[in-house]
C-alpha cells in the first residue's frame, strides 16, 4: 500500500522468516516503509540540511545571522550598491544593511508601514508608505514628500523602461505614471482590490495583483493584457533567468499580505491606532476550502505561460536568479527552495519563519520578517545537520525490525541514525526518548517500544563535507494482530433478501437446499456468477437476513460466525452457520418457532492467522421477532346503527398494518378503525355494510407481512 510519506509495500512472512522473532507458521506479513525521493522527504524537519533535486539528503550551505532588527518585520527589500535597504514595520522605518552587518536608520516614514522601496541606478531611493499611502524620495536631508495618491496602501514601485516611475496601490488597485518632473497620471485601474507587485521585463511592466491572482503586463501606452490567471489568490514575486522567461509566484489567500492588512486610511500620525501597524500571521496549513496547493510557480515568456511548480505548505514570497538557478524564499519555516527543469530542491534553511527577499551574489543574502534579520552564507565549513522525519503510521500497534539507509559519506561515523516511537500522531511527552544514536548501513530497531508511529533523526557531521548523502530510508515493522471491529450488525425487515445486482428472479440462479445437511437453517445459496459484490433487495416470504460491517486494523481477510437463541436464553447461543465470506446471510426463518430471538456475530481474521494469533470480535444484535402467524379476527358484532359492524382484531407479536374489506367481490378498500390510526398489535375495525350483503371480506396484514383473509359474515354468526 502507499502511505502519505513515502512508499509502504509488504513481502510475505516465510521471505523474513525469522524477522522481528515471528513464528513461521503466521501468515502476518511484515511491511516496509522507504523513503526514496523527495515528496517523501520534504514533509520532514530540516536543520542544516538540504534536499536536492534527486530527492537525496545532504548538508546544506550555512547562513549565518548578519543583522538582527529591532522591528518584528520586514515587508520590503532592495539592493543598493553593497547594502540592502528593509522597508519595515510597524515603525515605519527604512534602514540600510552593510557587507558587514552594521545596521543604519535612513529615515522613519509618518507611516507605520513600509510596503515598497525603489532604488534607481543613480542611488536615488523612492519609499512607498502605507495606510494613507505616500511616496516619498530620500535624499541627503531625509524623505520627502513625492506622490500622494490618496489610496490606503502603496504596494509597489518600479521605474518603467520608459522612464516612469510606476506606483502601484490598493483598496482602488490603481496604477499610476510619475514622470521626471513629478508629474503624474492614473495609467490603470483594475476590477482587482490590489496591485500588489510589479516587475520591469523587456519593453513592458508585469502587475501582479491580489484578488484573483492574475499576472498582467502593460506597456507605455497602458495596453494592459491578462498573461494567466491563477488558481491562487495574490502574486507575490517576480524574477526573470536573463533568456526571456519570467518567474513569478502565487499564494493562497491565507497567507496573503493584502488579507492581513488592517487599513487604518481615515487615521493620523498623532491617533495611536494609526501606528499599531500589521500583524502578520503565516499559518501551518491551508484553511477550509482553500486551493489544494499553498503556493504556485509560473513561468511566461516566448509565448507561453503555466504553472511549474507548487509547495502544499511553504508560503512562497520573494524570487531571484541564483547561479543560473531559480530560488524560492519560503515560510513557514524559513526554507530556501531551487527550481531546476521543473524539480524542486531544498538549498537552505534559516531559524526565522519567513524569507521575502533572496539576493544573489557570491555570497547570496537572504532577508526575513516575522523575526527581522539579514542572513549570508557563511565561508566557513557547514554546520552539523539533523533532519528529522515525519511521523510515520504503521496503521496499528507495531513491532519494529531494522533500519537499512542508501547513500554516501566520505568518513566512517559521520551519519548517525536515531528512533523513537509513540502512539499519538504528533510526537509529544508519551512518546520515548530518542535511542541512542547509531552508526552503520543497517540498525536494529527490534528494541525499540512497541508503538503505532515511528520517527527517525539523521546527524550528520561537519567531516562529512558536501558529499555525504541520504538516498533512502527504510524500515521494517509488523503490526501486531489486533481485533476486527464491527461497526454494525443489524436484521432487515421480514422478507428482504440481498442478491447480486444483475439477479433476475426467472434466472433461478438463486435455489433452497433442503433440507439443508449441516443444520435447520436453509440459506441462499450465491451462484458462481458474482457482479463485483453489487447488491440489490428483493423480498422472499418467510426469509430473515443479517447484514453487517466489520474491518480489520490489520487489513486481514475476516470470516463469521452467526448464532441465534431465544431472548429469554441470553448468551445461550447456538450456530447458525460458520466460516461466512459475504457480509449479510439470508435464511429461511420459518424453521424458527414465533418468538423474541437475538442473533450474534463473530468476526475472526482467522483467515491471514494462525490458530494461536487469531483474533475475534463479536456483536449481539437488537432483539429480532420471528413471527409467521398472522393476524386473526376475534369478534364480529353489529353496532345496531346504519349497517355498521365492529370487528376486534389481534396479532400475537407484530403491529396490524394492513385491514382491507371487500363487498360482493368488490375492489379492496381500506377499514376503518374506532381510534382512527391501525398501529397496534389489537385494533377494533369498523365496517358499515350495505343490506343484505352477501360476501364480506376482511383481509388483515401484519408487519412480517403474514397475511389471513376472514368471511366475516361467517365470523359475525
Amino acid at each position: 500500500m502507499t502511505g502519505k510519506f513515502g512508499v509502504t509495500y509488504t513481502l510475505a512472512m516465510l521471505v523474513v522468516i525469522g524477522l522481528l522473532g515471528a513464528a513461521a507458521t503466521t501468515a502476518t506479513e511484515v511491511r516496509f516503509f522507504r523513503q526514496q525521493s523527495t515528496s517523501d522527504f520534504v514533509e520532514g524537519d530540516f536543520e542544516g540540511i538540504a534536499l536536492d533535486a534527486d530527492g537525496a539528503l545532504r548538508l546544506a550551505p550555512h547562513f549565518e545571522r548578519l543583522a538582527q532588527l529591532e522591528e518584528p518585520f520586514v515587508f520590503a527589500a532592495q539592493a543598493r550598491g553593497d547594502d540592502w535597504l528593509l522597508g519595515t514595520g510597524n515603525s515605519g522605518r527604512v534602514v540600510a544593511v552593510s557587507l558587514d552587518g552594521a545596521v543604519e536608520t535612513l529615515w522613519t516614514a509618518p507611516e507605520p508601514e513600509v510596503f515598497a522601496l525603489w532604488v534607481d541606478p543613480d542611488g536615488t531611493t523612492f519609499v512607498g508608505s502605507s495606510p494613507d499611502g505616500k511616496v516619498y524620495r530620500l535624499d541627503s536631508d531625509g524623505g520627502t514628500e513625492f506622490f500622494d495618491p490618496e489610496e490606503t496602501y502603496i504596494w509597489d514601485i518600479a521605474r518603467a523602461p520608459w522612464g516612469d516611475l510606476l506606483v502601484a496601490t490598493g483598496d482602488a488597485g490603481r496604477l499610476y505614471a510619475l514622470a521626471q518632473d513629478g508629474s503624474s497620471r492614473l495609467l490603470f485601474e483594475s476590477l482587482e482590490p490590489h496591485l500588489r507587485t510589479l516587475y520591469p521585463f523587456d519593453n513592458t511592466v508585469l502587475i501582479g495583483t491580489a484578488g484573483d491572482g492574475l499576472i498582467l503586463s502593460i506597456d507605455a501606452s497602458g495596453r494592459v493584457r491578462t498573461l494567466f490567471d491563477s488558481d491562487q489568490d495574490e502574486v507575490t514575486a517576480f524574477a526573470d533567468d536573463g533568456t526571456g522567461h519570467w518567474y513569478a509566484t502565487a499564494v493562497a489567500a491565507e497567507a496573503s499580505l493584502t488579507q492581513q492588512a488592517s487599513p487604518s486610511s481615515s487615521e493620523t500620525k498623532s491617533d495611536d491606532s494609526a501606528k499599531s501597524g500589521v500583524k502578520i500571521e503565516v499559518s501551518a496549513a491551508p484553511s477550509a476550502g482553500a486551493s489544494q496547493s499553498r503556493s504556485s510557480v509560473v513561468r511566461g515568456g516566448a509565448g507561453e505561460v503555466g504553472e511549474v511548480a507548487s509547495l502544499k505548505k511553504e508560503t512562497a514570497y520573494a524570487l531571484a536568479w541564483v547561479d543560473d538557478t531559480l530560488w524560492l524564499g519560503t515560510g513557514v519555516e524559513g526554507n530556501v527552495y531551487s527550481l531546476t527543469g521543473g524539480r524542486l530542491a531544498l538549498e537552505a534553511s534559516v531559524d526565522d519563519r519567513q524569507v521575502i527577499g533572496v539576493f544573489p551574489g557570491q555570497r547570496p543574502a537572504l532577508v526575513t520578517t516575522n523575526g527581522a534579520a539579514v542572513h549570508r552564507a557563511a565561508t566557513s565549513t557547514t554546520r552539523q545537520g539533523v533532519y528529522v522525519s515525519t511521523a510515520l503510521d504503521t496503521g496499528a500497534a507495531s513491532r519494529f525490525g531494522s533500519l537499512r539507509w542508501r547513500g554516501s559519506a566520505l568518513t566512517t561515523g559521520v551519519i548517525r541514525f536515531s528512533v523513537r516511537s509513540g502512539s499519538s500522531s504528533e510526537p509529544d511527552a508519551t512518546w520515548t526518548d530518542w535511542s541512542v544514536p547509531a552508526q552503520g548501513d543497517a540498525l536494529d530497531l527490534t528494541s525499540v517500544p512497541v508503538g503505532r508511529f515511528l520517527q527517525w533523526r539523521a546527524e550528520v557531521s561537519p567531516e562529512a563535507g558536501q558529499d555525504a548523502r541520504i538516498r533512502s530510508v527504510e524500515i521494517s515493522y509488523r503490526q501486531q494482530n489486533s481485533a476486527p471491529t464491527i461497526a454494525r450488525f443489524e436484521a432487515m425487515d421480514p422478507g428482504q433478501v440481498l442478491v447480486p445486482t444483475g439477479f433476475s428472479p426467472d434466472d433461478q440462479i438463486y435455489e433452497p437446499a433442503h433440507p439443508n445437511r449441516e443444520g435447520i437453517f436453509t440459506p441462499l445459496r450465491p451462484s458462481s456468477n458474482g457482479n463485483g459484490g453489487r447488491l440489490k433487495t428483493l423480498w422472499r416470504q418467510g426469509f430473515l437476513t443479517l447484514r453487517w460491517q466489520a474491518e480489520d486494523p490489520n487489513e486481514d481477510e475476516l470470516d463469521y460466525e452467526l448464532g441465534f437463541c431465544r431472548e429469554a436464553e441470553a448468551d445461550e447461543f447456538l450456530v447458525i452457520a460458520e466460516q461466512i465470506d459475504e457480509t449479510y446471510y439470508s435464511f429461511d426463518a420459518t424453521v424458527l418457532p414465533d418468538g423474541v430471538y437475538k442473533f450474534r456475530l463473530r468476526a475472526s481474521d482467522r483467515p491471514d492467522n494462525s490458530a494461536e494469533s487469531t483474533r475475534f470480535s463479536e456483536q449481539v444484535s437488537e432483539p429480532v421477532v420471528v413471527d409467521h402467524t398472522p393476524p386473526r379476527v376475534l369478534s364480529v358484532s353489529a353496532t345496531g346503527s346504519q349497517g355498521a359492524t365492529t370487528v376486534e382484531v389481534h396479532d400475537g407479536l407484530n403491529p396490524i398494518r394492513s385491514a382491507e374489506v371487500s363487498i360482493d367481490g368488490g375492489e379492496w378498500s381500506a377499514a376503518s378503525t374506532v381510534d382512527g390510526l391501525l398501529d397496534g398489535r389489537r385494533e377494533t375495525l369498523e365496517l358499515v355494510l350495505p343490506p343484505a350483503p352477501r360476501l364480506v371480506l376482511l383481509r388483515l396484514t401484519d408487519a412480517a407481512f403474514n397475511a389471513a383473509t376472514y368471511d366475516v359474515l361467517k365470523e359475525r354468526r
